[in-house]
């Protein structure tokens, strides 16, 4: 029976340092194989660093779908800061043949005054809004929120559940915490998915067995199209990846102002509602700015920070009162007291939406 890292499912191997899987000869034997992590998953636990890179999406989408084939319910994590990038179509095509829960993350990252059952609320509405039936649980896999009831969740069906998400929403993270708890009685897993900051880190899908005939499932992240975090260098992605408490930005923008993260994403007002104001939202290293519209070229085309973008693309855009328009993979611009018709220059390729506000009051 091949053996497999524990920390993200590559069959180990020791002949090629240079593949997924290494692990050196003298290591076989050393300890039990169920405690096996590779090469790659030893010096990104230990040393931060991921010499091989992200698994290619037609092997991550694979070994997807063999997981999906062996589970009876899917769990699919999302980040609630990008909510809306994490339901791409083909991801929820390829889990459709499943009981599904949406698993809400990073609850943690939100303003306190926005309480969980309004997150579950406002998440199960946009689901719906998107064709997806599911059940949600909101969740922290940084401070252990919700995991109680995700615990109760699982120990109550007994399933063979696989965690799927696209990649850098914390699904192993989740996984792992859930790991760490006495799931169905069984003493906590000492080895659990590999957590990482980096896309990819999980190369195929592992199983964990837990007593009362449950049996828990990580697979690859699943590489969505369109996220403007995928467009970067590692370094750039990971100032994007939402890892800090939401900041806001709230300006009163006129025909002529615009709102723009550096070198990002920009959008210009061409029209509004009297008295009609903008928020920003982030919950990364960036944080939205205002300007003029005369330092639209500065701030877009020829920006030359790092990871200059070339090609950009124009979009007319109403964002009615209270509605967020969401740039997939780095933020959100919220209408409040009145509507707004913008013009928006993102990175070509670049996909966006929009939706009720996630933060605040929820009435058009």
């Amino acid at each position: 029976m091949t053996k497999r890292c524990r920390g993200c499912g590559a069959n180990l191997q020791t002949e090629n340092p240079g593949e997924y899987g290494y692990i050196p000869p003298k290591r076989l034997g050393e300890t039990d194989d169920d405690d096996l992590v590779c090469q790659r998953c030893f010096r990104i636990i230990h040393y931060n660093k991921d010499e091989l890179g992200p698994v290619l999406a037609t092997a991550s989408s694979q070994a997807l779908e063999e997981g999906v084939a062996w589970s009876d319910h899917v769990a699919l994590v999302v980040d609630l800061l990008d909510f809306d990038a994490g339901l791409p179509s083909a991801l929820l095509e390829s889990v459709s043949a499943r009981p599904l829960l949406v698993v809400a993350n990073k609850q943690d990252l939100l303003p306190k005054k926005t309480t969980a059952a309004e997150v579950a609320l406002w998440a199960k509405n946009r689901l719906r809004q998107l064709g997806v039936e599911a059940e949600v649980q909101v969740v922290s896999a940084l401070n252990g929120f919700g995991f109680a009831g995700l615990a109760q969740w699982i120990e109550a069906r007994q399933p063979k559940l696989l965690f799927a998400g696209v990649t850098n929403v914390g699904k192993s993270h989740v996984l792992s915490r859930l790991l760490g708890m006495r799931l169905g009685r069984k003493q906590q897993y000492a080895v659990k998915p590999t957590v990482s900051a980096y896309p990819g880190t999980t190369v195929s899908w592992s199983r964990w067995r837990l007593s009362g005939g449950i049996e828990l499932a990580d697979s690859p992240g699943f590489v969505p199209e369109g996220r403007l975090s995928d467009m970067l260098c590692p370094a750039c992605a990971r100032e994007l990846i939402p890892s800090r408490t939401l900041s806001s930005k709230l300006y009163p923008i006129a025909p002529g102002q615009m709102m723009h993260i550096p070198g990002r994403a920009a959008v210009v007002c061409q029209d509004s509602t009297p008295g009609a104001l903008l928020i920003g939202y982030c919950g990364s290293g960036v944080s939205w700015e205002k300007s003029s519209e005369r330092h639209l070229a500065k701030w877009t085309r020829e920006f030359d920070g790092h990871c200059p973008i070339q090609n950009w693309e124009e979009h007319t855009v109403t964002v009615p009162r209270n509605c967020d328009l969401i740039i997939h993979g780095l933020g959100w611009i919220s209408a409040r007291k009145g509507e707004y018709k913008l013009k928006g220059y993102l990175p070509a390729g670049t996909k966006f939406s929009l939706r009720p506000c996630l933060i605040g009051p929820k009435q058009q």
